[in-house]
């Protein structure tokens, strides 16, 4: 053998263990997701949460993806989570309050970032929204002054209206956001000269008594609850058939057919996780990144449901709007 080829063999010999130890030492990272919803399929964002990962070079390849889903069930939350923090995940998502809350209860060590809620402060997920502490960060996806603007624009949208209901969820796991939402929406209506009602709804169930109360207003705001986006085809259903002009959350309520919503992009929302996970696996904690809060609101009307409603939306109303669905 030439000493040139020798020389090459050996070298070869040397380099490609220190290849495949290069290969075998860049770790794929598994981040474990806990929704709230029965499947990827019906989750209206699962999708968009996904496109967040890959928009910041998280491939199919490129990162594991552990997802475990609860319904109506809420007995399996807690071992769900569990199941989650025993496959060592790097990092673990809770997509609303309650699977945030079952992840929070189940590690204090796995960094959690959370998404959609309304309240991180008041849930106890955090100590406060610059400073997290503990384990956990996230996105938030309201702020305090969007109950009493909901009001104001019902208001502006209908300037004839002398009363607004507030129909809202009183399930525990939601007291500490419809509480306060509750309280501002009281303030505002009084503040602008309406007649106030609220009408509690914990679940599906309870919507058609909801509806049936809240017709005797003159119009009704939608507060913050995790099954709504499940069941809004349903509630339009009844807002329509109650001749009640409805405002909600954000853009999925009128495009399931109320009159209007305002709030932030919830898609949005789901893709902007992405860049806090990806902090995260790059070394950085939980606890010195500031929760986000939304800075953008859109306004959003529905004129096919004004029309079968009667109503006739301002034109300044309009030219205000993010968007009109026609």
């Amino acid at each position: 053998m030439k000493r040139r080829e020798f020389v090459g063999l050996i070298g070869g010999a040397v380099t490609w263990p220190a290849v495949v130890r290069a290969q075998q030492s860049k770790k794929i990272p598994r981040v474990g997701v806990l929704w709230q919803g029965a499947n990827a399929e019906t989750h209206p964002y699962f999708k968009p949460l996904r496109d967040g990962f890959k928009a910041i070079g998280y491939g199919e390849d490129s990162i594991i993806f552990e997802d475990r889903f609860f319904d109506k069930n809420s007995e399996n939350l807690d071992l769900l989570a569990r199941q989650l923090v025993e496959l060592k995940c790097d990092v673990l998502m809770g997509i609303t309050i309650p699977p945030a809350l079952a992840l929070q209860r189940a590690t204090s060590s796995i960094p959690i970032v959370f998404v959609y809620n309304p309240n991180p402060v008041g849930s106890g997920l955090v100590s406060s929204l610059n400073r997290p502490g503990g384990n956990v960060t996230g996105i938030a996806h309201v702020t305090a002054y969007l109950a009493a603007k909901r009001v104001e624009l019902l208001k502006d949208t209908i300037p004839s209206l002398s009363s607004v209901a507030m129909i809202w969820d009183p399930s525990p796991a939601f007291h500490f956001a419809t509480q306060p939402e509750l309280e501002d929406t009281g303030k505002a209506a009084k503040q602008l000269g309406l007649s106030f009602g609220s009408f509690e709804c914990s679940g599906p169930e309870g919507l058609e008594d909801a509806f049936s109360k809240a017709s005797r207003f003159g119009a009704a705001i939608l507060g913050a609850s995790g099954w709504h986006v499940f069941v809004l085809r349903r509630i339009a259903e009844l807002a329509v058939a109650a001749k009640l002009p409805v405002i909600g959350q954000a853009d999925p309520y009128p495009e399931a057919g109320l009159l209007m919503s305002y709030g932030a992009n919830w898609t949005t929302v789901a893709r902007d996780a992405a860049p806090l996970v990806k902090k995260i696996l790059e070394g950085e904690k939980p606890e010195n990144i500031p929760v986000q809060e939304p800075t953008a609101f859109d306004l959003v009307f529905n004129l096919k449901t004004a029309q079968v409603l009667g109503l006739q939306v301002p034109p300044i109303m309009l030219a205000r709007a993010t968007r009109v669905i026609e």
